[in-house]
């Protein structure tokens, strides 16, 4: 449970060092035009790699010290439920923003799916209920069509909002399925039990 509550903590920060660097890009980026942008945009990669370095040297802190203190096993159950967990959270958050960008991308391109093919995922962030920013969406197929004119769709463009697509508490083969809310409730014995019980299945994507 320490090593569990250890991690949750080291994401939480992350997490709100995350929001405050976006949120320092989005004003820099708007007073200084592309050039800034890009610029931005660099350090948020140089950002993101220092944290999965630092995240995985302490990975490596935690294994050892659990070593040392003699709670291997219960170490090891804490790392392969915090595995489901980032799955089946990651598969539930591409849905989710593919679901977002294509409703945002209607009636501005062409064909919705080439949002999917030049957009990078990875650059849209979904918060811990499920949402995203609806005008973090909107900015970049704003981007996409200035940097690829050609993919805009014909004629009038409609605005058609965004759409809510997170995971719902609904069964999937009659096993009741569990919410990312539920998820972070969850010991770690307790995640690993409805992994095998199918009641992540909604949330990893499986029918």
């Amino acid at each position: 449970m320490e090593d569990t509550q250890d991690a949750q903590g080291v994401e939480d920060t992350e997490s709100t060092a995350t929001e405050a660097v976006e949120e320092t890009q989005v004003e820099g980026a708007e007073a200084l035009g592309d050039p800034g942008k890009k610029a931005l945009d660099a350090m948020k990669a140089k950002w993101k790699s220092e944290a999965a370095s630092r995240k995985a040297a302490e990975e490596e802190l935690a294994s050892l010290k659990a070593a040392a203190d003699g709670r291997e096993a219960e170490h090891k159950a804490a790392q392969e439920a915090q595995k489901i967990r980032d799955e089946a959270l990651a598969t539930a958050n591409d849905r989710i923003k593919k679901s977002e960008i294509r409703a945002a991308a209607k009636g501005e391109l062409a064909n919705p799916e080439d949002a999917l093919v030049f957009l990078d995922l990875n650059e849209i962030e979904v918060s811990d209920d499920g949402s995203v920013d609806g005008d973090a969406v909107a900015q970049a197929i704003k981007d996409l069509l200035e940097e690829r004119p050609y993919l805009a769709a014909q004629g009038e463009r409609r605005f058609t909002g965004t759409v809510d697509a997170g995971p719902r508490n609904g069964g999937v083969g009659g096993v009741q399925q569990l919410t990312r809310d539920d998820l972070a409730k969850m010991s770690a014995d307790e995640v690993i039990q409805a992994d095998k019980n199918g009641q992540l299945n909604k949330l990893k994507g499986i029918k």
